[in-house]
């Protein structure tokens, strides 16, 4: 697909994705990629109720089964949507602004702020940890749900790992040694993601991307650092590969096994990614930017499948398979139609006369024995005819 500012989807593209999307001026879209129109956008709250301060910052889902959404605002509220009715369940308003992340764990509501503070909403009251003073971002592992990961700008609010369950910091990264001027090297973890339970990799608006094993060290164990200005504003990741987008409209791909260079670049962006996020397969990445366009790319390929202007910057962006969830959906009523072709009795009289039909009809080597001798003494016939006639001709000349 050409660069182009226009809505466009690859005819290659036929997989059948949602897309939500989070904007900066607060309204929540949809994106039906397999729809007669791909670039239709549904609006699922009403834009006359939005004010200044409904900027989305935080998106996500509140299940593994990807049937609720969280969506936190900048004006202290916390709504949950549910896909299934596609309406509104709850209006929650907390404590502080703004939510840098949004989780479930063990049915209780997780958010973190801008301040530092991870609160874990518990009736009557909630219970908060600290993970410093200036948070950018918080994430939850999708292979331990038990597990927040949080970062922010300067040392203090380095990458952590706290274990909801146990309430405690189980993880801490520690900074690289200081450069050659004795110089602390400056850190902000703009965004993280977990490859797995054990491995963390994180970005940073300084252009660094870092790699831990927190089973190895607490420093990190591969890096990539960009010798030109490149600032990372957000990433995503799965096994082995790291995603970033950054903040002058452009999106890498990194393989942890070998960071010393990106091994992908997606291009098509004319502003500043905002976020990501990969679909269960790891073969399509959406991305969100602040030129007001979601585009679909292409992992292996780099090629840019689907583009649509949203109107709006967008803040965040989630994915999700339709097919899959109508499936999942779908498996008590698989149940009842095995039920039903166990208790056969009723179609039992359909089943005689589609049999007794077939057996009248005549099959085709019934046939073929039928008219199969005179098939042969006509074709042996025009054979004996041919030759009389060649032998004619050659006794004329």
């Amino acid at each position: 697909m050409k660069w182009t500012t226009a809505n466009s989807k690859n005819a290659n593209y036929t997989e059948n994705h949602e897309i939500y999307v989070g904007t900066h001026t607060g309204s929540f879209k949809k994106l039906d990629v397999a729809a007669e129109n791909p670039h239709a956008q549904t609006n699922l709250q009403s834009i006359q109720t939005l004010t200044k301060d409904s900027k989305i910052t935080a998106l996500s889902y509140g299940n593994q089964e990807e049937t609720e959404i969280l969506i936190g605002r900048l004006n202290k509220f916390v709504k949950i949507y549910d896909l299934p009715s596609n309406e509104y369940t709850s209006n929650i308003e907390l404590a502080e602004s703004p939510i840098v992340g949004l989780n479930r764990y063990d049915g209780k509501l997780v958010a973190g702020f801008a301040s530092g503070k991870l609160s874990i909403l518990t009736d009557p009251e909630a219970t908060v940890l600290t993970a410093g003073d200036c948070m950018s971002r918080m994430r939850q592992c999708a292979f331990d749900g038990k597990l927040v990961a949080t970062g922010g700008k300067e040392r203090q609010n380095n990458l952590k790992i706290f274990n909801l369950e146990s309430m405690k910091q189980v993880f801490s990264s520690k900074n690289l040694p200081n450069d050659f001027l004795n110089l602390e090297v400056p850190t902000w973890d703009s965004d993280m993601a977990f490859l797995d339970v054990n491995r963390v990799s994180t970005c940073s608006r300084y252009g660094y991307v870092r790699y831990y094993d927190t089973r190895a060290q607490r420093r990190p164990v591969a890096l990539y650092s960009a010798e030109d200005q490149m600032s990372f504003a957000c990433l995503i990741a799965k096994d082995p590969y790291v995603y970033c987008g950054t903040t002058m409209g452009a999106l890498k791909a990194f393989d942890t096994r070998n960071m010393k260079n990106f091994v992908h670049t997606y291009k098509g962006f004319t502003g500043s990614v905002s976020d990501l996020a990969l679909d269960h397969s790891g073969k399509f990445i959406v991305s969100g930017s602040l030129d007001r366009y979601v585009r679909v790319h292409q992992t292996d390929s780099c090629v840019m499948l689907y583009q649509c202007y949203v109107k709006s910057k967008v803040t965040r962006v989630l994915v999700r398979d339709a097919t899959a969830a109508v499936a999942s959906r779908g498996e008590e009523d698989d149940s009842v139609l095995i039920v039903g072709e166990a208790n056969g009795d009723e179609q039992s009289d359909d089943d005689d006369e589609y049999n007794a039909l077939f057996d009248q009809m005549p099959t085709i080597r019934d046939a073929e024995k039928d008219g199969g001798d005179d098939l042969q003494s006509k074709v042996s016939k025009r054979k004996r005819k041919s030759k009389t006639n060649d032998v004619k001709k050659k006794k004329k000349h």
